[in-house]
């Protein structure tokens, strides 16, 4: 697999200092003024592998514990959760986008995806067909046939839920009809995966880190590897018999850990839970393609992180206005969780986004008494190490990180390649922020072209400001520079009729859209 350059990243510490504190008061000294500080008060389970990715990353680089509520401010904040509105920070980077984990929240998350896949079923494909409510699932579902309705498998996931508590499968029309009374809580309904690509007769699905660095311009980085957490029970295609069977076709690790048939070893390239390289090289040995999968993976990223900006824009924006943040004093990053799965055909798809993927390198084992302890999980520690340091890399401040050095000690790392692959802004060179669907989405075509675009907009931006549109335009939320929503709205009514002249269900589907 095709790397892009070469770069010593952290291998297993042999031990770990887990008081490396700074609690200098007072006046800041001249290495203040050049070391990296990060504070980890908030790091939770997440604080080992932190403090692991220090030996590696060097001298250059401090850890704080003070209180991030009452004392100094720091270079980087590192959260486990989201941010709450207590929190302060005077200056410097968070690693949480504030609104994140709402906008991630499984019925917002649909709701985002099936807004875009109503306007552009074949570039939003990838992200299975989602119901939010219940009755307009029935409804839908009703206009299949008997034979399909049966055949089809339905997974149902809690709204707020986590680690796979609370979901279930469910088939034919009885048991959909026995939904209305099952359900105690908001639940999105989603169509199952019911042919996945299967290693060795197990089901797996992918865990793939995505590190989203500013929202305007918007930079978004994919990790090139991650997580293969594999099933415990041989696959079977869903009946009636085996939907209660979890192990057999739920992922999760927190289902499948308890399992007897649960394999972790020394080595992060085998096992129930693996790196994401080692599975793609042993398909590359297949005769598959990896670069075509990693490609259609990045466009999944991309696409996604496209559906959400909108939304994160606003949270941002809210968020600095209440807490009176000045101009580029506060910034955020956030490492988000992909889980993706590939069917039969290789082709890969979303089941979800979780704003806190977990950063613990830690693993529960029991002995022969049945006494749980803690234990470092080699292939956690391998891939999650590797990403928080080199995420860390992404975000330190410009003006020092010249000036800091990093760690060759052999002993705690080892020659491997850079795991960070660019999405944005490789793609914003492309074309500008503004652009962004519009590209993506290819709404230039034979109908309209770019240049129609420039003209519809600056018409219609002179039309309603000083046309047929007698509102007030130049208030101050417009500043007498951008339309407002019925100009928005004419506007994509005229590029819809203009593109898809012949089918009115889609521009019935676009009026929708914008309405609701």
């Amino acid at each position: 697999m095709a790397m892009l350059s070469s770069r010593p990243l952290l291998k297993r510490a042999k031990t770990v200092n887990t008081d490396r504190r700074i609690k200098t008061k007072g006046k800041q000294s001249q290495n203040d003024q050049t070391r990296i500080t990060i504070n980890t008060s908030h790091a939770n389970s997440s604080f080992k592998a932190l403090s692991n990715c220090f030996k590696y990353l060097g001298n250059g680089w401090h850890e704080e514990r003070w209180d991030i509520l009452y004392v100094k401010s720091c270079d980087i904040y590192w959260h486990e959760k989201s941010l709450t509105s207590r929190e302060r920070f005077i200056q410097g980077k968070v690693n949480k986008f504030p609104g994140m984990k709402e906008i991630v929240c499984k019925a917002k998350f649909a709701y985002l995806l099936n807004r875009l896949r109503s306007l552009f079923p074949k570039h939003f494909s990838f992200y299975p067909r989602t119901w939010i409510a219940l009755q307009e699932m029935m409804t839908e579902v009703m206009k299949l046939s008997p034979k399909e309705l049966n055949s089809t498998t339905f997974i149902v996931k809690p709204d707020g839920g986590s680690e796979g508590r609370g979901i279930f499968l469910l088939q034919g029309l009885k048991q959909l009809e026995a939904l209305y009374f099952q359900i105690t809580e908001a639940v999105v309904i989603q169509k199952y995966i019911s042919n996945p690509y299967l290693i060795d007769g197990f089901k797996f699905d992918l865990r793939l880190y995505a590190v989203l660095t500013n929202l305007n311009p918007l930079e978004t980085y994919i990790f090139r590897d991650g997580l293969a957490r594999f099933c415990t029970v041989p696959y079977q295609i869903p009946n009636l018999k085996n939907l209660r069977q979890t192990c057999m076709h739920l992922t999760n690790y927190s289902l499948n850990k308890s399992n007897p048939s649960f394999v972790l070893m020394n080595n992060p390239h085998e096992g129930s839970k693996r790196t994401i390289s080692s599975v793609l090289k042993n398909m590359e040995n297949l005769g598959h393609s990896i670069d075509i999968i990693w490609f259609a993976i990045e466009q999944l990223v991309a696409k996604t992180i496209i559906a959400m900006l909108p939304s994160l824009k606003i949270e941002f924006d809210s968020w600095n206005a209440i807490h009176k943040v000045p101009d580029n004093k506060f910034s955020c990053f956030h490492i988000l969780g992909f889980d993706v799965i590939l069917d039969e055909d290789l082709k890969p798809h979303l089941l979800e986004v979780n704003a806190n993927p977990s950063l613990n390198i830690e693993h529960e084992r029991y002995n022969k008494r049945g006494i749980s302890s803690n234990v470092i999980s080699p292939v956690d520690e391998y891939i999650k190490c590797q990403l928080i340091a080199e995420t860390l890399k992404l975000v330190q401040p410009s003006f020092k990180a010249s000036k800091v050095k990093i760690s060759h000690n052999t002993e705690n790392i080892e020659k491997t390649t850079i795991q960070f692959s660019n999405i944005f802004p490789k793609l914003s060179e492309e074309y500008s922020e503004l652009r962004i669907i519009e590209r993506a989405c290819r709404i230039p075509s034979k109908e309209i072209c770019i240049a129609d675009l420039d003209v519809l907009f600056i018409n219609m931006t002179r039309n309603y400001r000083y046309g047929y549109s007698c509102k007030a335009i130049n208030t101050v939320h417009n500043n007498g520079k951008l339309l407002d929503f019925d100009g928005f709205y004419e506007i994509l009514l005229v590029i819809a009729r203009k593109k898809f002249y012949s089918d009115e269900s889609i521009i019935e589907h676009i009026m929708n859209m914008i309405v609701k």
